[in-house]
C-alpha cells in the first residue's frame, strides 16, 4: 500500500481495535474476567494511530494533491472525524495509565473535532446537495461529537462534554429520519460496496448511551432508549447480512466499531440492570465484536503483506 493512498477513512481500525479494548476493559471489571486483552487491544490501538497519523503528516508534507481532493470530497471529508474519535477513545484508554497523555490526546481530538464539524457543516449549507448523496457517514461527525464525554468527565471538562453530547443527540435526532428516508425511497439505492457504511447506525447511538451513561454515572432511562436503539438497528442490519457483506475491502473496517459499541453500551445495562436477557446480550455482544474485529483484522494483515507478493507473480 502506498502511503499517498492512506486515507481517513482506515481511522476506522484504530476506532473498532481501540473500541473492542474499552469493551474489553468495562466487560473485565463486570464479568471479573481477565483485563489483558483489552488492555493489550488499546496499546495495539495506539500504535496504529500514531502509524497514521504519521502517514497522514508525510502525505501533507509530500503527497499534498490527494489529501486535498479527499477533503474537497463531500463523502469521504465525513472520515476526518474518524481520526478525531480515535483519539477520544484513546485518551480514554490511556487514562488510567497517564493523566497527561490523556489531556493531550483530549484536547488535540477536541480542537480538531471542532475544526472538522463546523468545516463540514459549512459546505453542508455552501453546497448544493444533491439528494442521493444524503448517507450514512453523515453521522460520523455526530459520533465524533459524543466521544469527548469518554473521558472528558475524568479529565476535568464536564460542561463541554455536555455540549458536544446534546449536540450529537440533536444533530443525531434531526438526521437520521432524513438518511432512513434516502435509504428506503430514494433511488439509486446504497451502492453494493458501500453497505458496510449502513453500520455507522448502529454505532450513533450505542456511542450516545456509553457517553450519557459514563457523564451522569449510570445507566438513565436516555441511556438504555440508545442502547435498546441500537440492538434494533443492529439486529435489522444482521437481517439484511447478504446485501451487507461485499467482497473485502477497507471498508469492511467500518463493521468493527459499531459492534464494539453496541458490545460497550449492552455491558453497561447489563451492569445496571443484571438479568438472563441482557447478560446473554452482552456477552453475545462482545463476542460477536470480538470475531469481526479479529476476523478484519487478519485480512486486512495478510491482504496487506500479500500485495507485493501479488505484484511479483505478475
Amino acid at each position: 500500500m502506498k502511503i499517498s493512498s492512506v486515507s481517513f477513512d482506515l481511522f476506522s481500525s484504530v476506532m473498532g481495535i481501540t473500541g473492542l479494548g474499552l469493551a474489553w476493559r468495562i466487560a473485565s471489571v463486570t464479568y471479573a474476567i481477565p483485563a489483558w486483552p483489552g488492555e493489550t487491544l488499546i496499546a495495539t490501538g495506539l500504535l496504529t494511530f500514531f502509524v497514521l497519523i504519521l502517514c497522514q503528516l508525510l502525505r501533507l508534507v509530500r503527497w499534498h494533491s490527494p489529501l486535498r481532493d479527499e477533503w474537497r470530497s463531500r463523502s469521504r471529508r465525513n472520515f476526518f472525524c474518524a481520526a478525531t474519535i480515535s483519539g477520544f477513545l484513546l485518551s480514554s484508554g490511556v487514562l488510567p495509565y497517564s493523566l497527561k497523555a490523556a489531556c493531550l490526546l483530549w484536547i488535540a481530538a477536541m480542537g480538531a473535532q471542532l475544526f472538522f464539524l463546523v468545516c463540514t457543516f459549512r459546505r453542508w449549507v455552501i453546497d448544493e446537495l444533491e439528494v442521493h448523496e444524503i448517507s450514512p457517514v453523515w453521522l460520523i461527525p455526530m459520533v465524533g461529537n459524543a466521544s469527548p464525554s469518554f473521558a472528558g468527565l475524568a479529565l476535568g471538562f464536564p460542561g463541554i462534554s455536555k455540549m458536544m453530547l446534546f449536540s450529537a443527540i440533536l444533530c443525531w435526532a434531526l438526521f437520521m429520519p432524513l438518511i432512513l428516508w434516502r435509504i428506503v425511497f430514494v433511488r439509486p439505492s446504497t451502492p453494493f460496496t458501500a453497505m458496510p457504511g449502513l453500520a455507522i447506525m448502529v454505532s450513533a447511538p450505542a456511542v450516545i448511551c456509553v457517553a450519557l451513561s459514563t457523564l451522569y454515572g449510570g445507566m438513565t432511562e436516555a441511556a438504555l432508549f440508545m442502547a435498546w436503539t441500537a440492538l434494533f438497528f443492529a439486529v435489522i442490519l444482521l437481517s439484511l447480512w447478504r446485501r451487507m457483506v461485499p467482497p473485502f475491502t477497507r471498508g469492511w473496517w467500518g463493521f468493527t466499531f459499531p459492534s464494539t459499541a453496541l458490545a460497550s453500551a449492552l455491558i453497561r445495562v447489563d451492569s445496571a440492570q443484571p438479568s438472563l436477557l441482557n447478560h446473554l446480550l452482552a456477552l453475545g455482544a462482545i463476542t460477536f465484536a470480538s470475531a469481526i474485529v479479529c476476523f478484519v483484522t487478519l485480512t486486512a494483515v495478510v491482504r496487506l503483506f500479500s500485495e507485493p507478493v501479488n505484484r511479483r507473480l505478475a
